[in-house]
């Protein structure tokens, strides 16, 4: 039986703020001077997780993976936000001292804590950063009398298990009744309960290898993450590991009964093992990955999938009338769900196709000045800012591949560079440009253009484009790019296209009955590509796997 975790199952000290976290402050950016955009906004509100608005704003608040504590409005209201935020003056930034501790759990435990807090304060006695440095907190503790961060975690996993276990039965029983009885394609009645052992002929923890290790390179390392198909990271080591191939990976710890079909090599962490059998296909592999989830419910980060654990565990599956496992079943099953979802989207595009369908005939071009159609801007560095795995700001250089892309830097690294590509000591607001623009490369590979829809710094050897009087998106950019990159012809390494020999430059687009610039044509026409591109590629697939 599941051990259940309980608050009295650890004793509990007192804490003053300053000795386990970090209390940071926002910063004051008023409604006027906020851009529309995709970032939250925190402000001092107690709904919708404190977000008041969306902003493509930048400033020093910029966080995530923190609590967001109202010292003001609403105070004492805490919300744990795992993405990237930008926290009024009225929120304080609140984390662990060490920042290994730091994870969804621990802070929505340490955001109940503080909760707790709140009766305390009001408008007029605010919840400020000395008050919030010698407010004391009750937390568990281990045996050395430090606060016990596992035992938060483990039992916030229980809570969201606890929540989420009576939604996932009813989604369960829905799906089984909707997707899996009924028509033709209904599955075998006939199921039947076997060990691990008997499934799978080989099962095999992974080794480890830990982060300081790490070797960069291009191997998938994949560990106990519920994301991105397990895979963790890349590495590059050649000794001291454990590879597998074609196989699935059960994560025995951290997202513990998490599942991956890998029909790659990959280097496997010691918190996966591997689950193979020779002779399977990914068609029979897939099919067992929900079944192997349900694995989620018996285990925690207090009771992982051991070796000897996981040789015991039963699975549920499509048996023959002779009693054996249907693998060839499974296969022909989850085939079939796969040509369910490539018919239902082909359909999608070609009736997309259809609508958007548009000939050239017909269609009057004209020149304009670039400076007619765009808002030129310099970049700034004369060279690559230092760029690193930590940070979440791409750096634009001037190549003439991945989008323009060299690398990702920090807000902290813009923010202390005191030389740029042209003037000294330039405000952080203009070092990073707004997203939602098309980058030239004017030195180098000259003439390469590229939709940035991210906010972005760049070297002074590309020069940031925003449409002027119109509302750019993906589809009109796609479209001004093919007609920026015919001018590439004009310019050279010996002939840069700068600037001030860009306002001179000239732009044929097509144009309505009034010579105006026919967007509303420039985006029908890209999408009506993009749907041609797409259904190609899926009409391939279908052709091949399915012929």
């Amino acid at each position: 039986m599941e051990q259940v975790i309980s608050l009295n199952d650890r004793e509990w000290k007192e804490f003053f703020f300053e000795d386990v976290l970090i209390v940071k402050s926002g910063k004051r950016l008023t409604k006027a001077d906020m851009v529309e955009g995709e970032r939250p906004f925190i402000g001092a509100s107690d709904s919708n997780n404190g977000i008041t608005f969306f902003t493509s704003s930048v400033n020093e608040s910029l966080d995530k993976n923190v609590l967001g504590v109202n010292y003001n409005g609403s105070v004492g209201f805490s919300f744990y936000h795992p993405y990237q935020a930008l926290f009024s003056d009225d929120v304080k930034r609140v984390s662990w001292i060490k920042k290994e501790h730091n994870n969804r759990y621990t802070l929505l435990f340490l955001s109940c804590i503080i909760h707790q807090q709140k009766d305390k304060y009001a408008y007029g006695y605010k919840f400020n950063g000395q008050r919030m440095k010698r407010q004391k907190i009750l937390l568990p503790i281990t045996s050395m009398g430090v606060p016990d961060w596992a035992f938060m975690e483990a039992y916030m996993r229980q809570k969201e298990q606890e929540i989420l276990k009576p939604t996932i039965e009813r989604l369960c029983k829905r799906l089984i009744i909707n997707e899996l009885t009924g028509g033709g394609n209904s599955l075998s009645t006939n199921w039947k309960a076997f060990y691990f052992t008997e499934v799978f002929t080989e099962i095999q923890r992974g080794k480890r290898l830990k982060k300081a290790d790490h070797i960069q390179g291009n191997s998938p390392y994949v560990s106990a993450t519920a994301l991105n198909n397990g895979v963790d990271g890349f590495v590059g080591n050649t000794s001291g590991i454990r590879s597998f191939s074609d196989c699935l990976t059960v994560a025995n710890s951290g997202s513990v009964g998490s599942a991956f079909f890998h029909q790659y090599e990959f280097v496997a962490s010691d918190h996966v093992t591997q689950l193979k059998r020779e002779g399977l296909d990914k068609y029979a592999y897939l099919f067992m990955i929900p079944l192997i989830n349900r694995l989620a419910e018996k285990y925690s980060f207090n009771r992982e999938i051991n070796d000897e654990r996981i040789k015991r565990e039963k699975i549920l599956l499509p048996v023959t009338e002779s009693g054996e496992i249907d693998f060839a079943f499974m296969s022909s099953f989850m085939k079939n769900v796969e040509k369910d979802i490539l018919s239902t989207t082909l359909k999608s595009f070609s009736n997309r196709l259809n609508v958007n369908k548009l000939k050239m005939g017909g269609v009057i071009w004209k020149d304009f000045d670039f400076t007619d159609i765009f808002d030129i801007r310099k970049g700034f560095y004369n060279k690559k800012p230092l760029c690193n795995d930590e940070g979440n700001i791409p750096f634009i250089g001037a190549s003439d591949s991945n989008n323009g892309f060299t690398g990702f830097t920090t807000y902290d690294t813009i923010k202390s560079a005191s030389k740029t590509g042209y003037g000294k000591n330039e405000s952080i607001e203009r070092k990073i440009f707004k997203g939602n623009a098309i980058c030239v490369t004017n030195n180098g590979s000259v003439g390469y253009a590229y939709y940035q829809p991210h906010d972005f710094t760049c070297t002074h050897d590309v020069n940031p484009l925003y449409l002027s009087g119109q509302q750019l998106n993906k589809y009109i950019a796609l479209f001004l790019i093919r007609c920026i990159e015919q001018q590439r012809v004009c310019f050279a390494y010996a002939r840069k296209w700068r600037p001030k020999r860009m306002e001179k430059s000239k732009l044929k687009l097509p144009v309505t009955e009034q010579g105006t610039p026919d967007w509303d044509y420039m985006e029908n026409y890209m999408r009506c590509v993009e749907s041609e591109h797409i259904l190609k590629y899926l009409h391939l697939i279908d052709k091949h796997r399915y012929a």
